[in-house]
């Protein structure tokens, strides 16, 4: 995720609702964080939504 994206804060709401645990990287800040999601995970934007290390969605509706 991305402090201020506003995709980013849809993904979140979404998961909040659902109940789902998780963990957040602020890609801004964290730049391993930023070098693993486009390396490892082929992400140019975000949020990326990772499950068991597998990519489950990169963007939120269309954007991010």
């Amino acid at each position: 995720m991305k402090e201020g994206c506003p995709y980013c804060e849809k993904q979140l709401e979404v998961l909040d609702r659902k109940g789902l645990e998780y963990k957040k990287y602020d890609v801004k800040y964290d730049q391993e964080a930023r070098k693993k999601a486009m390396e490892e995970y082929n992400a140019d934007k975000v949020p990326v939504l990772v499950e068991d290390g597998v990519v489950q969605n990169i963007g939120f509706g269309g954007g991010g």
